[in-house]
Formats: C-alpha cells, structure tokens, sequence
C-alpha cells in the first residue's frame, strides 16, 4: 500500500528564524575566543572554519526543504492535481527551484570567501572577510523569505490532507448541492457530517477506510 504521510515534513522557518537558526548554531559550535598573537595560520583557519560551518548547515537545512517536499512528477496523479488545484504548479516548483538556487549560491560565497581567507594577512581583515562572507549569506537567504513563507503555506495544507493509498479500489460519493450526501455518509459510517436544510454546508474533505466482504446467499 502506497502512503504519502505529509505530516512528517520538517516545519519552514521563516527567513529572520532561519538566519537566527544558522548563526546561533555557529557561535555554539565553532570557537569563539581569538586573540592578536595568533600565528596568521591560525587566524585565517579560525575564520574558514566559520565560514565553512555556516554554509554546511544552510546546505543541510536548505537540502531537507528540497528533499522533504514531494516531486510533482513522482507522486500520484492524485495527490499532483490536488496540489495544482490548491497552489499552482508553477509556483510551486519557482519556489522550490529558488530554494535550490540559493543552496547553490551560498556554497559559492562561502567559496569565494575561503579563498580569500586563505591570503589574509592579519587579524582585521581575516575578521572582515568572515563577516562579509556571513553577511552575504544571509542576504541570499532574506531574498527567499517570500518562497520560504509560501512553502511553509503549502507544508500546513499539505500535513492536513488525509492519506490515502491511490491504488486501492475507492468509491467516491458525489452529485448535485443538498441532494443527501451527508446524510448518506452519515447512514453508511461513523462520521458525524453537517446536515443542514440549505447547500453548501460541506466544507472539508472527508476520507475513511474500512474492509469490506463479499456474501453470496443460495435463493436470493
């Protein structure tokens, strides 16, 4: 049995809490004490590994984004047309595609800067190659805040959805407003829809299932 469970996807920050997030974890993991009388080494390795650790864990939590969020191409048609129908496809797969473009950018920044790093020639400018490499991370970053918010949208929807295996037989109960399907779903299982005299007064989708078995009775 196929099943898609939403509800395990890792929640979205925004783009301030994902900043807050990278840094914090920065300055809880990495040395922070430096002194002038380092050798200059040991100066410009000090700041690498800054840089370095930084855009590792915006690769990690970026990455889980990317792979935690399904592939509308490999899921059920189902589940790709319910997205579609509740967030445009389009949209969708920008978003994720700009989130994919800042993973890359930030792994070149932190390049860049390492590079440079590796030609500092003292204390100062080690400090402010480190700071502007930060610095130019977190920008990429406030840049996605939008995809990053919408996402997050999608994630809530999506953990919402009830789960459903598409390859099982399903019947699916229809028609025309106010005609007795609520009432009918209410006869046939344990559900306690609204039932009201006027249209309209479904308002979420209800799934459920149960085992079912033949019975065939010699003379009926």
């Amino acid at each position: 049995m196929v099943q898609y469970n939403f509800k395990k996807m890792t929640v979205v920050p925004n783009g301030k809490d994902f900043i807050d997030i990278i840094l914090s974890r920065t300055q809880r993991q990495t040395p922070t004490v430096v002194h002038k009388g380092y050798a200059i080494n040991r100066l410009r390795q000090f700041y690498m590994r800054k840089v370095k650790y930084t855009q590792t864990n915006f690769h990690e939590k970026l990455s889980t984004i990317i792979d935690e969020f399904p592939r509308l191409d490999d899921i059920h048609p189902f589940y790709g047309d319910l997205l579609h129908v509740l967030y445009n496809k389009d949209h969708y797969k920008l978003a994720l595609g700009q989130i994919n473009t800042a993973r890359n950018l930030i792994s070149k920044i932190a390049k860049d800067y390492v590079k440079l790093l590796k030609y500092g020639d003292s204390l100062y400018r080690c400090k402010t190659l480190k700071v502007a490499a930060l610095g130019r991370m977190c920008t990429v970053i406030k840049r996605i805040g939008p995809s990053l918010a919408y996402l997050e949208q999608i994630r809530q929807h999506m953990a919402r959805l009830p789960s459903i295996d598409p390859n099982t037989r399903t019947v699916l109960i229809c028609g025309y407003p106010n005609v007795g399907k609520s009432s009918f779903i209410n006869k046939i299982t344990r559900a306690d829809v609204d039932v009201q005299p006027y249209a309209f007064t479904t308002k979420s989708l209800f799934v459920g299932h149960t085992d079912y078995k033949y019975l065939r009775v010699p003379g009926y």
